[in-house]
């Protein structure tokens, strides 16, 4: 017999009834300690630390006591003298992420979202006020993302513990036996039967479990605008289309009768129909889009006898429209204004600075050639811009399309109806418009979680590698405005 069983042998019935308690509590200690330090051996001496505070209390505390607070107790105080470095947990990218938050963070993370504490208890846990343990879980989340992909918050804490019950699921109980876990002998009054308490919870190796499953959770607020970025949604699909030569073909959504709209702008446009449906259905399939298509084509005979002013401007717009095309088409274009001389209004083309010599000669030719086609006089100049703010130009333009689309149409809830991106001053500006009320205490209290969800999406996509190489690593603000098209104040 050993000395452990000889010790809980001759304890006292108060004394037995704490160690039954010990053992409801022991394979939880464990759980945390592996959830807080990513490694089984700190976690099993952490165990033994907390055993040897609690074992030989002559006094029966209450359960309360023997909860979670022991084990929280001792990864504080051995944090406090030792430096604690994460082992990610292989098995779940979510739960590797521990590792990124500070020790208080991780205790406040998982005691609200596995355990589902409230945040008054947290604070008692920490100990901290609960204001403080509020801002703490807050200021985590940012971190509960990887590659853009994520997760609705209302699906943080089915997610966590998805991915822990996956974990103790991994391996069979006689390994674990074999791995010498830690266990308790103990003895009730009617004989000296020993009951072993093991812990199925150990560190996964190897990469056998589902890795797709678990390489699609990912944890964040707000919609996935990455996703929506790399993979294309309904609005993109507009473009997808230009870009396959079918320039005459326009579509726009109409999510509240789950209606895409194709547009055949051109007598050319309907006789391609049939190939653009093909195009649009295949789209909408890859990315799990369901739409009904209705088409529109655009009559292009004039049944309406137009006056000699009218067909003058019409024949003007189209020569301007040609020009358009055929300036936007570089990858040098960066916008167009007017500029007052003596002999009226002139436009003025501003390109790139790094466009070269002969490629600004051609195109002045070109333009040329397209004004001595439609016979008509137009004086236009080039200007020239600093290429990086082209360059930048292109790239908030660029993710304009997915912006709209996770705001607008994926996530009505948020009621934007605008996205306007700048670059000023070296650096970027989102600015977001909503119809979200926000001017009284009432309006903020039922709004407020709304709103920080979509701040904290915005700042997740825009910090994603992809996009902030595309930016060239500028600094950005975000800005969104209420109703009154007031600008929503965050707490620092």
């Amino acid at each position: 017999m050993t000395r452990k069983a000889e010790h809980i042998l001759n304890m006292r019935p108060r004394q037995w009834k704490q160690q039954i308690i010990i053992q409801d509590n022991i394979d939880e200690w464990y759980l945390l300690a592996i959830l807080l330090t990513g490694d089984s051996g700190l976690a099993e001496r952490l165990l033994d630390r907390t055993l040897d505070q609690v074992r030989d209390t002559w006094s029966f505390p209450s359960r309360e006591r023997f909860s979670l607070k022991p084990i929280i107790k001792e990864y504080r105080k051995y944090h406090r003298n030792n430096d604690i470095n994460y082992k990610p947990i292989d098995s779940s990218v979510l739960l590797t992420r521990l590792g990124l938050l500070d020790e208080k963070a991780r205790v406040a993370f998982l005691l609200k979202y596995y355990y589902g504490f409230s945040y008054k208890k947290i604070a008692q846990y920490l100990p901290i006020s609960v204001r403080k343990t509020k801002q703490i879980i807050y200021a985590s989340l940012i971190l509960w993302t990887k590659n853009g992909k994520l997760v609705s918050i209302h699906d943080i804490e089915d997610v966590i513990k998805k991915d822990v019950s996956l974990l103790k699921s991994m391996m069979p109980v006689n390994q674990v036996l074999e791995k010498k876990h830690l266990y308790i002998e103990t003895r009730t009054s009617r004989g000296k039967a020993p009951v072993i308490i093991f812990i199925l919870l150990i560190l996964f190796v190897g990469g056998s479990i589902n890795q797709e499953i678990i390489g699609k959770t990912r944890v964040s607020l707000g919609p996935d605008v990455y996703k929506v970025y790399k993979e294309g949604g309904v609005l993109q699909l507009g473009k997808e289309i230009q870009e396959k030569g079918y320039t005459d073909i326009y579509t726009y959504p109409d999510v509240e009768n789950n209606t895409l709209y194709v547009q055949l702008a051109t007598p050319e446009s309907i006789e391609n129909k049939e190939e653009v449906t093909s195009i649009i259905e295949s789209y909408l399939k890859e990315r799990d889009m369901d739409y009904q298509l209705r088409y529109e084509e655009i009559n292009q005979v004039v049944d309406v006898e137009l006056t000699e002013e009218q067909k003058a401007e019409n024949k003007r717009m189209d020569m301007e429209q040609e020009i358009f095309e055929l300036v936007t088409s570089t990858p040098y274009y960066y916008t167009q204004s007017y500029i007052s001389d003596q002999n009226g209004e002139s436009r003025q083309l501003i390109f790139s600075e790094s466009i070269t010599e002969e490629e600004e000669t051609n195109l002045k030719e070109e333009i040329k050639n397209i004004i001595k086609k439609y016979d008509l006089e137009w004086d236009f100049s080039f200007g020239k811009v600093d290429s990086g703010v082209v360059e930048m130009e292109r790239a908030m333009w660029d993710i304009v399309r997915a912006l709209l689309e996770a705001y607008m149409f994926g996530e009505q809830k948020y009621q934007v109806y605008d996205v306007y991106p700048t670059y000023e001053d070296d650096q970027l500006k989102i600015e977001i418009y909503t119809e979200l009320a926000y001017a009284t205490e009432e309006d903020r209290a039922k709004n407020v979680d709304t709103v920080k969800e979509l701040n904290r999406s915005l700042h997740f996509f825009l910090q994603h590698e992809d996009i902030q190489s595309q930016f060239n690593y500028v600094p950005y603000e975000i800005k969104i405005y209420d109703i009154n098209r007031k600008e929503i104040e965050f707490d620092t």
